[in-house]
């Protein structure tokens, strides 16, 4: 998304807790040629301002980060007190609570006990085991986190389901696994749209003018 950000003419600050996601991703803005269009810079997104200076940006956007942080709530505040004007437009994905995914968790990894599954969902929730922190949202739970930090939604919707084998998928092979094989694409789609794993959001803040980036 960085890259694509670049690509289509924009200044980006990008912003990642690891050195060696950072890393990674400078090498390949070099190979894309967008290094001088990008600005690389190790933060903790709960104390953004600490790392990189206050501004007025056009587009906030985060995609399936802010649930890995112990206190969403902090960032949001961040977000709103430092980097978000009344024509900032927010953008951010999160995890939904009632996606396909999740009863897959319930049932396969904590065995039906509804009181195990947020640390189910936590543990299982990436390609990689034992995630120590991932929340889920509801609409309704999204939007009242977002309304205490000062943003008020514009857009919200549900989608993607990860249909494919895995052993197949680590191979580049993009074989399907049922019950997703024998749906037709117009139902997979409208099983997306209510069971999807990505809650959507476009928001913006309270008093400010909701809009599109």
């Amino acid at each position: 998304d960085t890259m694509n950000f670049a690509r289509a003419g924009a200044q980006v600050t990008a912003v990642d807790l690891s050195s060696r996601s950072l890393e990674l991703a400078r090498q390949r803005a070099v190979v894309f040629g967008l290094q001088d269009r990008i600005e690389f810079l190790e933060a903790d997104a709960e104390r953004l301002s600490e790392f990189v200076k206050p501004a007025e940006y056009d587009l906030v956007y985060s995609f399936g980060v802010i649930h890995h942080t112990p206190h969403p709530g902090r960032v949001l505040e961040q977000i709103r007190q430092h980097f978000a004007g009344p024509k900032t437009v927010f953008k951010m994905m999160v995890y939904y609570r009632w996606a396909w995914k999740v009863f897959a968790i319930l049932f396969s990894e904590a065995h039906g006990k509804f009181w195990k599954l947020d640390e189910a969902v936590a543990r299982n929730s990436e390609a990689q085991t034992g995630c120590p922190v991932t929340y889920t949202y509801t609409r309704s739970s999204v939007r009242h986190l977002l309304a205490q930090a000062g943003f008020t939604v514009d857009e919200l919707f549900v989608d993607h389901i990860f249909p494919y084998r895995v052993p197949d998928y680590v191979q580049y092979r993009y074989v399907k696994a049922a019950p997703f094989s024998w749906l037709p694409n117009p139902a997979m789609r409208a099983l997306e749209h209510r069971l999807g794993w990505h809650l959507c959001v476009t928001s913006h803040l309270e008093g400010g003018s909701p809009g599109r980036a």
